[in-house]
C-alpha cells in the first residue's frame, strides 16, 4: 500500500517553494499559463524523500504511514529531477533532499518577507 500525499500537502509544497523546482541544479518554474487562456500547465512533482511503499527509494521501514504522508516527507520537484532523485538514491540521499527542501522553503519565505518590508 502507498502511503500518498493529500492534494493539501501537494499544494503546500510546491507554495512554499514558489512552485519551482527544489533542486538547487535546475530551480525550474513548475507551473505556467497554457495555450488557452484558462490552462494552467503543472510538471511539478511532490516527491517522496522517504518512499511511500515498501522497496522504493529510501524506504524507512521505522516510519509510519502518517509520516511518509506527511508535508516534513516531501520537496516539490519538476518531473525530471523527481525521477532523478529515485534513481540515484546514492547521490540523493534522505539527508541531502531533506537540505535542499528546507534550503528553498526558507528562501522562499525570505523573498515574501523582503519584498512585502519595502
Amino acid at each position: 500500500m502507498r502511503d500518498d500525499f493529500s492534494q493539501s500537502v501537494k499544494d503546500l509544497l510546491a507554495n512554499r517553494v514558489g512552485w519551482k523546482c527544489s533542486n538547487p541544479n535546475c530551480r525550474k518554474a513548475t507551473r505556467g499559463a497554457g495555450v488557452e487562456k484558462t490552462t494552467i500547465i503543472n510538471i511539478g512533482v511532490a516527491s517522496h524523500i522517504t518512499a511511500a511503499s515498501k522497496g522504493g527509494p529510501r524506504y524507512d521501514d521505522n516510519m509510519t504511514a502518517q509520516e511518509r504522508k506527511s508535508f516534513e516527507n516531501g520537496i516539490w520537484l519538476c518531473q525530471s529531477c523527481s525521477k532523478l532523485i529515485d534513481s540515484d538514491e546514492m547521490g540523493y540521499t534522505v539527508d541531502k533532499l531533506k537540505k535542499m527542501e528546507r534550503y528553498f522553503r526558507t528562501i522562499g519565505c525570505f523573498r515574501v518577507r523582503r519584498c512585502n518590508s519595502r
